[in-house]
């Protein structure tokens, strides 16, 4: 006697099924749940658009953009090519801080800042010393330099009185006539005036002569500023 065997297929459609796995886990509580290390081989190499994998107090894995790992902290300052705020970070510019939102007001009033961001336009940054307070702002581009500037030293001469020389002089001559100059306004003497003869002293008299030497300088500063590259400065008060 033949024996017929009935064998019924039952099809469940996927959609709708929902699963967990758990490796080392008697109850995975996720998709997958494992308890233990995960090791990953060859790994691609990411594109431009992707993201940090990280967990949380609980394990959970989740994507965050990696700007988001760049702590910022308040009072910190960095150099940009940007020219506005952005960010939680303000450009020092000399600006109030009553300006300022409310937040980054309360955080630039913490860093000291009582009525106003330091303005860093036109100025390089400098490391404080021990003495100095925070912010201080100093210094010049240029500097005209003044006699206490300048080394102790004297550009004075005095020829040798060994050298027999003579001078030569204008001859002057009275003019009867009241023509020529006076020596003196008031004077209602005799007039003087130069004849042009060109005479010359005798050479036997010998004496020196006192010289003093003018540097003739103007008095124009000079420019102090260093090679440099211009950026602007900014300073993270949060958002």
């Amino acid at each position: 006697m033949k024996k017929l065997i009935f064998v019924i297929i039952t099809i469940v459609p996927s959609v709708g099924l929902y699963s967990q796995v758990g490796i080392n886990v008697a109850k995975p509580t996720a998709t997958l749940d494992v308890n233990g290390d995960v090791k990953v081989r060859n790994l691609p190499v990411a594109g431009s658009n992707a993201e940090i994998l990280v967990s949380d107090e609980n394990g959970y894995i989740s994507k965050q953009d990696y700007t988001q790992f760049r702590k910022e902290i308040i009072g910190d300052i960095k150099d940009a090519i940007q020219d506005q705020d952005h960010h939680g970070w303000f450009l020092l510019n000399g600006r109030s801080i009553s300006t300022l939102p409310s937040v980054a007001k309360q955080n630039a009033i913490s860093l000291g800042f009582s009525s106003a961001l330091p303005d860093f336009r036109n100025k390089l940054s400098k490391s404080k010393n021990t003495a100095g307070s925070l912010g201080t702002i100093g210094g010049k581009s240029s500097i005209t330099l003044s006699r206490n500037n300048l080394p102790a030293f004297e550009l004075n001469g005095r020829t040798s009185s060994a050298g027999k020389h003579d001078h030569i002089f204008v001859n002057m001559i009275n003019h009867a006539n009241g023509g020529g100059m006076t020596l003196n306004a008031q004077n209602t003497g005799a007039k003087w005036g130069s004849d042009n003869t060109i005479r010359t002293t005798s050479i036997s008299g010998a004496h020196s002569h006192n010289i003093t030497l003018k540097s003739n300088g103007s008095g124009t500063a000079f420019n102090l500023t260093p090679g440099y590259i211009s950026l602007k400065q900014f300073v993270y008060l949060g958002k």
